[in-house]
């Protein structure tokens, strides 16, 4: 995008003016912070950064665009392409021909647009399926590496997870950094470069990139959907959980929409009970536990048994773990109902976490584990005989005896392939018809993907290299012979967030609005991908 002239504007700059402008059928300009955008049909074709945001955008005569910024400055833009160009563009792309159709776009799109475009095209094809994935692969490297674009973050991450794609990890590792140029590419940049030197060997950098990832603060996504549920707990007269949302908001983005604004009205007003009971099931459930006592509270006594000064060299901390904790209870007593429940068994049970929880429901629960280092050291002598040293991919139980089995925070993880498979058809054996097999582990589609404290950074190696997606579980449970499988994916957010709003010594205040977080974001993006997903199935 060409800027043609520039020039002072005398007096204050008006906001609230078009932010978008269409040129003509599927051509638009629109402003993004500092940047003007082109769009052809939904792709940026190309984009220039001016000396502030961007509040005013207007169309004039013959295609010329003129953005004014904060500042007081105003651009006079020409696009690359004419509206006529533009519709050529896309009736070519109609018309390729089947035969090396990857390669005739990206000479198509070369030809009239830029690099970055290219790039960013023939990604959207392949999403389509018009073209094949490895194919548009290809002319992505090949079109990268003659002519890489600058300044173009965007592009830089679509050619990066070209080239990770490809195999040709150290080129996908200098485009990565590119890449992290934008806030919002930051955290998933950062852990596809994370992926790209656990391939090339180097562990000690790969963790290090992985901590910066999951230190990364939220998306712009994230920040719309934090905004959102301040505003809804104010309106509800949860004042005081709105408060605590709309400080970590600002912590982040000290300038974001009226959030100063909203924090002062709802620290002005008085605090009221909240009115609404349409709230999610997993808020209920936090209410019902707190009612309950069964929150769990931060497990000091098991980092002493660990030794402390082992546990603080990580970047996690005890309060984040206890957060995942909490969360993964809350899902798991949403998805079953403790009530119905008359007896179960915990597989990797550690310090028998869920048998002592399930008890305060009246649930006859025992926990195994292959070492009983954990739960001697961590609970009262009265526990250990709900313990047993076991493997749970050979249960020493009679067929039909439980009707909960759960396998928590991750322990399939540590399984190869074979081992979960035996896991699985133990748990069917051991479980009554009717029965629930409830299943956590870390998602590997997290973005901002961090781990439990008692990690070493060997085990935090060996475990990244386990990760199986929610599709792949699912698939071997209903191999196994499961029905009703069902994925439930959690802490969808970083775990500076966990600390920012929620102290496990709190009330329970701070978890339900953690949860509701959870809620909205993944009732607006079912695809999202959480920290930890949930798996429960039926025999």
């Amino acid at each position: 995008m060409r800027i043609l002239w520039s020039r002072e504007e005398s007096g204050p700059v008006l906001p609230g003016a078009r932010r978008i402008a269409t040129i003509a059928g599927e051509l638009e300009i629109a402003a993004d912070g500092e940047r003007v955008l082109t769009r052809l049909d939904g792709t940026v074709l190309e984009q220039v950064r001016l000396d502030g945001r961007v509040v005013a955008l207007d169309l004039g005569q013959e295609g010329l665009v003129t953005a004014t910024t904060a500042s007081g400055t105003a651009y006079g833009l020409r696009p690359r392409l004419s509206a006529q160009a533009a519709a050529a563009l896309l009736a070519a792309e109609r018309q390729l021909p089947a035969p090396e159709r990857a390669a005739r776009a990206a000479e198509l799109y070369l030809g009239a647009a830029s690099t970055g475009f290219a790039v960013r095209r023939l990604r959207r094809l392949a999403d389509a399926g018009v073209i094949e994935p490895g194919e548009a692969d290809r002319e992505m490297t090949l079109a990268i590496r003659a002519d890489p674009p600058a300044d173009d973050p965007e592009a830089a991450f679509e050619a990066a997870s070209a080239f990770a794609r490809s195999g040709c990890f150290e080129e996908a590792v200098g485009h990565y950094q590119a890449a992290c140029a934008s806030e919002r590419l930051r955290a998933r940049a950062l852990h596809g470069m994370g992926d790209c030197f656990q391939a090339l060997g180097a562990a000690a950098a790969a963790d290090s990139v992985y901590r910066r990832a999951a230190a990364c603060g939220p998306s712009e996504e994230q920040k719309q959907a934090l905004y959102d549920l301040a505003r809804g707990l104010g309106e509800r007269g949860r004042t005081v959980e709105a408060a605590r949302q709309l400080e970590f908001l600002l912590s982040w983005d000290a300038d974001y929409q009226d959030a100063w604004a909203y924090l002062r009205k709802c620290r002005s007003g008085p605090a009221a009970q909240d009115a609404d009971r349409e709230v999610p099931p997993t808020v209920s459930t936090v209410r019902r536990l707190a009612a309950r006592d069964l929150l769990p509270s931060v497990d000091q006594r098991g980092i002493d048994a660990y030794d402390s000064s082992f546990y603080h060299q990580f970047d996690n901390t005890s309060v984040q773990d206890t957060v995942k904790k909490r969360l993964e209870m809350v899902q798991l007593l949403t998805a079953v109902d403790p009530t119905r429940i008359g007896s179960s068994l915990d597989i990797g049970s550690g310090t028998l976490r869920y048998p002592q929880v399930l008890a305060g429901y009246g649930v006859r629960s025992v926990g195994i584990d292959l070492r009983d280092s954990g739960v001697r050291a961590c609970v009262e002598p009265e526990w250990l005989r709900r313990f047993v040293v076991a493997d749970g991919t050979a249960l020493p139980f009679r067929d039909g005896s439980f009707d909960l089995i759960t396998c928590m925070m991750g322990t399939v993880n540590h399984l190869s392939d074979a081992q979960r498979l035996r896991l699985f058809a133990q748990a069917r054996r051991t479980l009554r018809p009717g029965g629930h097999l409830v299943v956590s582990a870390w998602d590997p589609r997290c973005a901002f993907q961090s781990f439990l404290s008692f990690y070493s950074p060997m085990e935090l190696a060996q475990l990244r290299g386990r990760l199986t997606e929610p599709a792949q579980l699912a698939q071997e449970m209903r191999e196994s012979g499961f029905a009703e499988v069902v994925t439930t994916p959690f802490c969808t957010f970083p775990d500076a967030q966990a600390v920012g709003v929620s102290v496990p010594d709190e009330d329970a205040d701070a978890l339900a609005a953690l949860v509701e977080l959870d809620h909205l974001q993944t009732t607006r993006d079912p695809e999202r991908a959480g920290q930890l997903f949930l798996l429960t199935a039926r025999v």
